[in-house]
């Protein structure tokens, strides 16, 4: 059965397809959006949304033990079923909102698995849709370990459904999403050991940072091993055993594979693999976010841009406005803001690499009293060219929104004299980011 054409079909409801859909709308295009699970995406369902909400239960937590530690608090514990049922209920409330927000600016929604039959036309069950332009939006999935016994890992997505918490938890990769665990999980409670393949963890961040979070979460107490991997996992009576490259044997009630992500280029059918791949493993584009195919196009981790989710959304708008629109430029990637959610944040932007006009580590002034943690929390570092800001790196509580003021101040190439121009509030960790010398550490 053949239903009606439209303007642009959306494959993808995340946050790239459902910027896209409801901007394009707004210019008066026909657009149907194809979603096969829940509205929202990975942002929503298994990311950004249920990892925030276990990271502030974390700091909660944190923060109830420094106190009861320094014997100003008494201690308690998060119900962490009850805490799952709160957030699955509120994220349950955000797809409402989003199929919603579809139906109020006039899209079409249907469910199901799109299979793209040609540049203009697409399958769902027995029905065919055809349209002018095809938009890539279905983002990805955490990627596969080739290891025996990989079917006994546990995934981003097992971890964000769990309903109980493990007591012991391995993690295998120190990137952003294994860190993030890590940290959250050992503040809820769980024993934890991350294990990663090179020198340092975070290797996609500035050296620096790096460097400082993981001294950071080994000195919280969770173990890190450098330089190892995990290359092979098998049930024992009453936990996983793996067994690591090096030799090391041990057991974990749950070990989490967090070794990247892969577009789901493969569930569209024979024609997406007519599509030409970046080294990256998402789709080539050109800066119109065309793929080879003329009149496909790729938005979110679908696309070889940053996989973020306010890249996506950016990205979704963007494409949006270029097709319907006025026109739009993409966002400068070399402009946006990164943040791991560890304790605290760490979040970089710009071009670290370029002269270090100033760094310095040091103790929030509350520490000492609230908390009896022996590690500088707080890091910054600031690198400039030509006495031009070029880039920023920031441990600290709050470094996501001080972030994206730095990258403001980057954007607008501004000199390095505008640090000092404005007088920040005493006391806070701003002063220190916007002295013009390092000051007295607290």
């Amino acid at each position: 059965m053949t239903q009606s054409a439209y303007d642009s079909i959306v494959i993808g409801g995340g946050s790239a397809g459902m910027a896209f859909a409801t901007n394009a709308a707004k210019f008066g295009a026909r657009i149907l959006v194809i979603e096969r699970a829940e509205l929202g995406g990975t942002c929503v369902n298994r990311g950004c949304v249920p990892k925030k909400i276990l990271w502030s239960a974390g700091q909660i937590a944190r923060t109830t033990r420094a106190a009861a530690a320094q014997n100003i608090a008494t201690k308690t514990a998060i119900d962490y079923q009850t805490l799952i049922t709160k957030r699955d209920a509120h994220i349950a409330d955000i797809r409402d909102i989003y199929a919603g927000n579809l139906g109020d600016a006039g899209v079409a929604l249907v469910r199901g698995q799109a299979v793209i039959i040609d540049a203009r036309t697409v399958d769902v069950g027995d029905t065919t849709y055809t349209a002018n332009q095809i938009i890539l939006a279905c983002g990805g999935r955490p990627a596969e370990m080739d290891i025996p016994g990989a079917a006994l890992l546990s995934n981003s997505n097992d971890v964000l459904g769990w309903t109980t918490r493990p007591d012991r938890i391995t993690i295998i990769g120190g990137g952003y999403i294994g860190c993030e665990f890590a940290a959250i999980f050992h503040a809820l409670g769980s024993d934890v050991t991350l294990i990663h393949n090179g020198p340092h963890l975070l290797d996609t961040f500035p050296e620096d940072l790096a460097l400082h979070v993981q001294k950071g979460l080994a000195a919280s107490g969770i173990r890190i091993r450098t330089d190892d991997g995990v290359t092979a996992v098998k049930r024992t009576r009453a936990s996983l055993g793996y067994t690591c490259a090096s030799g090391l044997t041990d057991t974990a009630d749950a070990v989490v594979a967090a070794a990247g992500r892969t577009p789901n280029i493969d569930w569209l059918g024979q024609f997406a693999e007519t599509l030409v791949v970046a080294d990256s493993g998402a789709l080539a584009i050109s800066d119109r976010f065309e793929t080879s195919q003329p009149g496909v196009y790729a938005i979110g981790d679908m696309a070889d841009r940053l996989p973020l989710t306010p890249v996506a959304t950016a990205d979704g708008t963007a494409l949006a406005h270029m097709l319907y629109g006025n026109g739009a430029e993409a966002v400068d990637l070399d402009l946006v803001a990164t943040t791991t959610f560890v304790y605290p944040p760490a979040a970089f932007v710009g071009e670290t690499s370029k002269e270090t006009l100033r760094s310095g580590d040091l103790t929030p002034l509350a520490q000492n009293v609230l908390s009896d943690v022996d590690h500088n929390e707080a890091f910054y570092q600031i690198n400039a060219e030509h006495d031009i800001l070029r880039g920023a790196a920031i441990a600290a509580h709050g470094a996501e929104d001080i972030i994206a003021m730095a990258a403001a101040l980057i954007a607008a190439k501004a000199p390095v004299t505008s640090l000092t121009k404005a007088t920040p509030v005493h006391p806070s960790f701003a002063e220190e980011f916007f002295a013009e010398q390092p000051m007295q550490r607290r």
